[in-house]
């Protein structure tokens, strides 16, 4: 080996490049990298940007690793250059970013507790370093032997400091003040708001016979290309507000041979993740992430098992249950000494119908009843003639998507019996019910809990969407709004004195839940149709 290149290294670099080299050249090198340790822990560790002189075989992705940059990263600090790379080449290494430790609000060093790490194949000191929210010193103190590099397999100390419920909690932020919070917020790491966008663009997925795509995939694309507006939308907002945002991009799908166009080192060059939307990446990211304190927006409903991994992963949709126990309680209110019918399907909304009758129960009087009418063969026969003419007639249909056809039904009879008065009220999702009819909506008040809409008639929201149009040429598709607020409400946690862009769509209310040990949305607010249209009936944020 020529050891008589001119790099530019001082001390410290040359033992980081010595780490590398011993990987593949035994050891000899290895004798030599003792040295360079020994000297080079005389004058500390130097973060100045040098230049690597590229040896056969070398490609831009190995030296990145080598060095604990990220293949963006160096590819931008040598121009955009790729892989055109010979022997002798001289290229620009960037000082690797290196990140404080997390102090975790009331742990003190005494609190720590030693976590043992087992080193897989690609991970590098770095990597692991940013996963746990530790230094790369630190690991080395505790762990001499890597400093002669990792092996699969090797099993690594490091310093963790747990909370309460073993899980990571983070600095607490002033933006939200709530009398039962027990955990903290993510509090980001660097002045740029950097924001990982991990879409299914399946960039390498085979066309069928005569080029296009299926139906399928053509969609998925689509919906990605939607999700990718509106994060560049929340990007111009905040920009505009002051703030620095980057947004790096990667196509969460393998290529025809398997092989992933990301790795660990972008999920840790960023402040943020959003995505990955299919269920099978999003479970292997929240894996990777979940003993990191980065953030990550989960953009799509999953179930709770798959995100529910990563302590630190979030999602902008509000907890139905939340919204069916205050349509209770407020149903309670409304009809103090009354009876509600309560139309139970007994199925796949039963989770609705138990939130509804705990909020109707724990605000009513003791005059107010709730009698419950299963929704089976008897119920065809029994609706109608449980109803009185003489009085308001209050029902309540809980359950969601599972109910569309109780829901139709209840409007074709109470359609054709017009003389009854009624006061109907309904899960979210029934607003969407392509079937309902404006009169009966009209007539029977039809009241429902509502987390996210868009208020066009507002000056702020009309200025937003007119910058999406201008950006795009076209209004924000639902998927757009999503992106959007989830970075938008990222910028909270950098705790700038800079304005947040008003909600174009997802309104929030964090609130810690101690059973899942995580923040969740619970807002709510109950609207009701009347004068051909959805108004507030009461803002139970207030």
């Amino acid at each position: 080996m020529n050891h008589s290149d001119n790099y530019s290294l001082n001390l410290a670099e040359m033992r980081r490049r010595f780490l590398v080299e011993s990987l593949v050249r035994g050891f000899f090198v290895a004798g030599l990298l003792v040295f360079a340790l020994l000297v080079s822990g005389l004058f500390g560790t130097g973060l100045a940007q040098t230049t690597y002189t590229v040896l056969p075989g070398d490609t831009f992705s190995r030296i990145a690793r080598a060095h604990d940059v990220s293949l963006t990263e160096l590819q931008e600090a040598n121009g955009g250059r790729r892989e055109d790379l010979s022997p002798g080449d001289q290229i620009q290494i960037p000082t690797p970013v290196v990140l404080a430790p997390v102090i975790l609000p009331g742990a003190s060093p005494a609190s720590a507790i030693d976590v043992r790490h087992t080193v897989i194949a690609g991970e590098t000191l770095y990597g692991i370093s940013q996963r746990y929210g530790t230094a790369v010193s630190e690991l080395e103190r505790l762990n001499p032997a890597a400093l002669n590099g990792l092996e699969i397999g090797d099993v690594l100390v490091i310093r963790a400091v747990p909370t309460d419920n073993g899980r990571a909690s983070a600095p607490a932020s002033s933006f939200v003040s709530l009398s039962d919070s027990i955990g903290g917020w993510p509090a980001l790491r660097t002045d740029t708001l950097r924001a990982l966008v991990m879409l299914p663009f399946m960039l390498e997925s085979d066309t069928v016979k005569g080029g296009g795509y299926d139906a399928k995939t053509t969609r998925l694309r689509d919906i990605s290309l939607e999700f990718l507006h509106g994060a560049r939308w929340a990007a111009e907002m905040l920009r505009d507000s002051g703030y620095t945002v980057a947004l790096k991009v990667v196509d969460t799908e393998p290529d025809s041979v398997g092989v992933h166009a990301w790795t660990d080192a972008d999920l840790y060059w960023a402040d943020v993740v959003l995505g990955p939307l299919r269920k099978a990446p999003l479970d292997s990211v929240n894996e990777k992430l979940r003993l990191s304190v980065i953030p990550q927006w989960v953009l799509t409903p999953q179930k709770p098992e798959v995100w529910h991994k990563h302590p630190w992963a979030f999602s902008l949709e509000a907890q139905p249950e939340v919204g069916m126990e205050q349509l209770g309680a407020f149903a309670a209110l409304q009809h103090a000494g009354d009876t509600v019918l309560l139309l139970e399907t007994r199925g796949a909304g039963a989770s609705m119908e138990a939130a509804f009758r705990a909020g109707f129960e724990k605000a009513k009087a003791d005059s107010t009843f709730l009698q419950s009418m299963p929704a089976n063969a008897q119920f065809c026969e029994g609706l109608i003639a449980a109803l009185d003419t003489s009085k308001l007639n209050i029902i309540a249909v809980p359950a969601g998507r599972s109910a569309q056809s109780l829901v139709a039904y209840v409007q074709t009879e109470l359609q054709s019996a017009d003389s009854f008065p009624v006061q109907l009220y309904g899960h979210p999702e029934s607003r969407s019910f392509e079937f309902l009819e404006r009169p009966f909506l009209e007539r029977s008040h039809w009241t429902s809990p509502v987390s996210a809409q868009t208020l066009w008639s507002d000056v702020d929201v009309a200025k937003q969407v007119q910058t999406f149009r201008d950006l795009f040429q076209t209004d924000p598709s639902l998927y757009a709004f999503i992106t959007c607020e989830a970075l938008r409400e990222t910028a909270r946690w950098q705790g700038k004195p800079w304005p947040i862009p008003a909600s174009v769509y997802q309104q929030t209310r964090w609130e810690w839940d101690g059973n899942l040990g995580r923040w969740m949305n619970r807002y709510w607010t109950i609207e009701s149709f009347t004068n051909d249209g959805w108004f507030d009936s009461l803002n139970l944020e207030d």
